[in-house]
């Protein structure tokens, strides 16, 4: 059964017109920091050169000190600035190693730091951005998707360019070091070193091996990741339902298995990546052994034509620092850097499909204009991705400003994805609706969203204060008029009798408060926004009837002002609206006011004998069909099968 959980490579999928999408985030991201990186480089490459002359100087220092056997002189220094005298030669060889060192120091920390700025600027710019991508997306996107999942984009995702950056840049200092190295080794000795170009083939035949492989586990490493992410967070979130069931072993065993996949996967890319680090040693290690028994033999024996001079000994203890030198910054960018690429690569696929996919914008289109409230369904219909039939089939209706519309019926019916339309959260299949005249699919999400509130059926309430939850996105909020919203929606009086007030810590996701006090300061956050429209779903289902009572004359308040519409789980919640819609398989089938709609005995009818007790006026019909389906209103007409 957990298998349902597991999300599947097609979630994030890369637009066919983007090649490389790492290369991709670097163009987009990386060219507005492009002086701070070029500058990062120059003096990366530059603190090599420091660094190699103190295995430059004690070779020269080993031949004509110690041993005399040649005069001590350096590449590119006039011999006429060097010292001729023992103690001022080896004074002046230990001055040059500490200036060595400083700049070395110097120059490193001056690259590190402009790099790093550099670095974590672009990617704080690419997480931002791929947050804002995903809240901008259409709930179609998250329908499909575990927000584990999810939230493996913004963390482990990101996360994973940030240690490829580093890496980057440790790739970056090891070519220069390469390279410094090799032009150093060609003022020793050009044809030993270029004998040597031998080993970076034999690395680059290797690291050709390495990604062919292991590119397409790193894929299956970043989608088993999502998975461990989706199974832990289901699991944790639902640690009440998982106890009062006594599930605990099947969500081990859940969590084993998708744990158990990642193992496996991840084991895999570290046996490619051993395989390759002792392949990769081999070779350094067999070039290093070459250089120091040929250039042996030079040393003791001459060289052989082919090779041209021979070597003293201190040319050769410096060229087999420099072949150290040469041979592992090779070996590491094969293995650090192309390691953390191909994980970098597969991350950043599900990065730019975030990005890059069907995003819209939501500030496209004109402000919605009017503040009236008419809301017009003109033969809408609509159904969700994959599903085999419509939830929404020819919806027909017109709401008048200042009206309260009353939406009923069966679970599932469809009555909150009516609503949902009328957000835009999805964009119907076919038929218009409008707001004062105007169709919503021309008007900015933004500007839309500004003219609604809405009030969900299990409300979320964001870690902070009740204050804070009421007056949510409004900064420095009138403490009065957040008062009024509260008593407007029956919170203030509970309110107050917490010790803090209004200053009162709701806990993560509201766990502090009961079902009906998150409700109601849920209901005092819409009312505070003063919209034209207020979309209360389900909004009265987890309170006490006085509440409700209290709420109801605050709607009743409020109708004159506004237009609401109401889904119903209560029937007394919607019994004084000016219109009742009766929804079922998605389709309209009665309208009109209480009175009318009990007067002419269809399905709310029912539904009304049943929830005021009257289960025996209830009609033969709609008796076989809750029979037949076990459904009614959320459940309430179960009283009549019983």
């Amino acid at each position: 059964m957990w298998m349902g959980y597991m999300s599947k490579p097609s979630d994030f999928p890369v637009p066919n017109e983007i090649g490389n999408p790492l290369q991709h985030l670097i163009d987009q991201y990386a060219r507005s920091y492009t002086l701070r990186y070029g500058l990062a480089a120059i003096g990366m490459f530059l603190a090599q050169v420091p660094q190699r002359v103190p295995a430059l100087v004690v070779g020269v220092a080993l031949d004509a000190i110690l041993f005399a056997e040649i005069p001590y002189t350096l590449p590119l220094v006039p011999d006429g600035l060097l010292p001729t005298t023992t103690e001022t030669q080896v004074l002046f060889t230990v001055g040059l190693l500490v200036a060595a060192y400083l700049l070395d120091t110097g120059l490193n920390w001056a690259a590190g730091w402009i790099s790093g700025t550099a670095r974590y600027w672009t990617l704080h710019d690419i997480r931002v951005d791929t947050f804002d991508a995903l809240v901008t997306h259409q709930l179609r996107f998250f329908d499909d998707r575990q927000t584990g999942d999810v939230m493996s984009v913004l963390n482990n995702d990101v996360s994973n360019l940030t240690q490829f950056s580093e890496n980057a840049f440790r790739g970056l200092g090891f070519l220069s070091q390469l390279l410094v190295a090799f032009a150093f080794m060609l003022t020793l000795h050009p044809r030993l070193a270029t004998l040597l170009l031998l080993m970076p083939v034999a690395l680059a035949l290797l690291s050709r091996w390495y990604t062919t492989r292991v590119e397409p586990i790193y894929e299956e490493v970043r989608e088993s990741v999502g998975q461990v992410n989706s199974r832990l967070e289901n699991s944790i979130d639902g640690i009440a339902t998982v106890k009062s069931f006594a599930r605990e072993n099947d969500e081990r065993a859940a969590v084993e298995a998708v744990s158990k996949d990642y193992r496996d996967r991840k084991w895999s890319a570290i046996r490619l990546r051993l395989a390759f680090d002792l392949s990769s040693w081999t070779v350094s290690s067999l070039a290093f052994i070459g250089v120091f028994a040929l250039g042996t033999y030079m040393a003791l024996n001459g060289a052989p034509a082919l090779l041209g001079d021979a070597l003293t000994a201190g040319t050769l203890l410096t060229f087999l620092l420099y072949t150290k030198s040469f041979y592992q910054p090779v070996r590491q960018l094969m293995l650090d850097v192309l390691d953390s690429y191909e994980n970098a690569l597969a991350s950043s696929k599900r990065i730019v499909a975030v990005l890059e996919g069907d995003c819209p914008d939501p500030a496209a289109g004109h402000d919605l204009q009017g503040n009236a409230g008419k809301i017009t369904y003109d033969t809408v219909s609509f159904s969700y991705t994959g599903a085999d039939e419509q939830t929404v089939s020819r919806v027909d209706f017109t709401a008048e400003p200042g009206s309260l519309i009353g939406i009923v019926g069966p679970t599932g019916a469809g009555k909150s994805t009516i609503t949902k339309l009328l957000f835009r959260f999805y964009d119907p299949d076919e038929g218009t609706i409008r707001i004062d005249g105007t169709d919503i699919c021309e008007v900015s999400q933004r500007s839309l969203r500004e003219h609604l509130g809405y009030v969900a059926q299990d409300p979320f309430l964001f870690t902070g204060t009740i204050r804070e939850n009421i007056a949510y996105g409004v900064d420095d909020a009138d403490q009065t008029a957040v008062e009024e919203a509260a008593t407007l929606a029956g919170a203030h009086e509970f309110i107050t009798q917490f010790d803090a007030g209004y200053s009162t810590q709701v806990g993560e996701c509201g766990e502090s408060l009961s079902g009906g006090q998150r409700q109601r300061i849920a209901i005092a956050r819409a009312l505070f926004r003063d919209p034209a429209i207020l979309i209360l779903d389900e909004a009265t289902s987890h309170i006490d009837n006085e509440t409700e009572r209290q709420i109801q004359r605050s709607i009743d308040v409020l109708a004159g002002d506004r237009t609401i519409v109401v889904i119903a789980h209560r029937l007394s919640t919607v019994r004084n609206a000016d219109q009742i819609i009766v929804v079922e398989d998605g389709q309209i089938v009665e309208r009109g006011t209480h009175e009318q709609l009990l007067d002419d005995s269809g399905t709310y009818a029912d539904l009304w004998r049943v929830q005021v007790g009257e289960t025996d006026a209830v009609s033969d019909s709609f008796l076989d069909t809750t029979v037949s389906n076990r459904s009614g209103l959320d459940g309430e007409t179960d009283e009549v099968v019983r």
